[in-house]
């Protein structure tokens, strides 16, 4: 494919930290590496400043008069003048527009087809559930989104989920299924010396290291993990001094988390971190022989594909994009409940044999399946039926051009 000028849109990226900021960083780089010409937009992120942009590739940032700090999310009329100036001064192939639920990118979709002309691909990294306010949203997003040409979906749970929501007003549209990638070089295996160097820093000695990385949220879980752990230590026969358990993250459940870290005695055996650079995972991941993903609808985590791309056993819930990622009992191990998750824990910590297996099959497969290699082309299939499909200038576009006498 010829080098395109691809628009990434989203409300959220850098410095605001998370799972779709780290995958259009990693997008944006790996394009970048191809030929292609990546320019992110996004917000100002007025409320994390001072911070600079320091990327390979292009960052646009536009301010708006309406900031919902707590969503980090904006919009406006002048924001949009000024990314349609943009539109004509860098002249878009495609836009590709991250989150089916970021006022930004629903509002670019509609600047980019229905005002430049310029395809649009969505990505939805997210389930939608059922909110409370559904019969509102439900019909503004089935309306907003009719400008996009290609849904991408980040795993099949999230895929069905999609096609749910928009129901008839797919009108023959496609949802593919393209996941989030990896850079398998970067997150690889340790070298002995390396794992034993990140262990002794961690104070580990012979215990079963249990990981957990990742915000802090009811939906997360991570609150629940001491009831977890305490459960499979007695199904297993261990006692607590044989493994340790690695948390870091924060949120609005952390407090609770600590709390039951007490009332299961776990305190103790328990490092806490508050978010770290993501650079630092990978030593925790290294040092870990368990990763532990409790969390419920999760789209399809990140921290699945770094513990994976690393070698390490992942013990999570299984009604969630993980399913894609994972095979049972194969690549990892997942449970339908609180009490199945307790029972797939004590299974691997009774066997060490069953990590290291774990750990090599879950490399196996992230190298195959999830490599940026694999996942950039099919990316770029969706991108190229998408631009084959596009039938012309909308009648919107048409009129736009009369209105400004054909003047760009």
């Amino acid at each position: 494919m010829e080098s395109l000028k691809i628009a990434i849109v989203s409300d959220w990226f850098f410095p605001k930290i998370g799972g779709i900021e780290t995958h259009i960083d990693d997008l944006a780089r790996n394009l970048l590496e191809i030929g292609h010409e990546p320019y992110v937009i996004t917000h100002d992120y007025r409320y994390l400043k001072p911070y600079k942009d320091n990327f390979p590739y292009t960052v646009r940032r536009f301010s708006a008069s309406m900031y919902l700090k707590n969503y980090h999310v904006s919009f406006g009329p002048n924001q949009l003048w000024k990314i349609n100036e943009l539109y004509k001064e860098v002249g878009f192939d495609i836009t590709h527009v991250h989150s089916m639920y970021s006022p930004l990118s629903i509002a670019v979709a509609n600047l980019s087809r229905g005002i430049r002309g310029v395809p649009v691909v969505a990505t939805n990294h997210s389930f939608y559930g059922n909110p409370k306010v559904d019969f509102i949203l439900g019909p503004m997003l089935r309306h907003y989104l009719r400008r996009v040409d290609s849904f991408i979906a980040v795993s099949t749970p999230v895929a069905e989920d999609t096609r749910k929501l928009l129901g008839k007003s797919m009108n023959g549209r496609p949802v593919v299924v393209v996941p989030n990638g990896i850079d398998v070089e970067k997150w690889r295996p340790p070298e002995p010396e390396e794992r034993e160097k990140t262990r002794e820093m961690l104070g580990l000695s012979d215990e079963i290291a249990l990981l957990y990385i990742g915000r802090m949220t009811e939906r997360k879980q991570a609150h629940r993990l001491p009831f977890v752990i305490s459960s499979a230590l007695k199904l297993s026969g261990l006692s607590k001094d044989k493994i340790r358990l690695i948390a870091v993250g924060n949120g609005a459940m952390r407090p609770k988390l600590e709390e039951n870290l007490h009332i299961t005695g776990l305190a103790e055996r328990t490092v806490l971190f508050d978010f770290l650079p993501r650079e630092k995972a990978r030593e925790l991941y290294w040092a870990a022989d368990v990763v532990l993903m409790p969390g419920m609808l999760e789209a399809f985590p990140i921290v699945g594909l770094e513990a994976s791309a690393t070698g390490r056993a992942i013990v999570g819930r299984n009604e969630s994009g993980l399913s894609d990622l994972i095979v049972d009992g194969l690549t990892g191990f997942l449970g339908n409940s609180e009490e199945e998750l307790s029972q797939k824990l004590a299974e691997v910590i009774s066997n060490g044999d069953i990590i290291e297996r774990i750990g090599r099959e879950a490399r196996k497969r992230v190298e195959k399946e999830f490599s940026w290699k694999v996942v950039l082309e099919k990316l770029l299939d969706v991108y190229k039926t998408t631009l084959d499909a596009v039938d012309g200038a909308d009648r919107r576009y048409i009129l736009y051009r009369i209105l400004r006498g054909s003047r760009g």
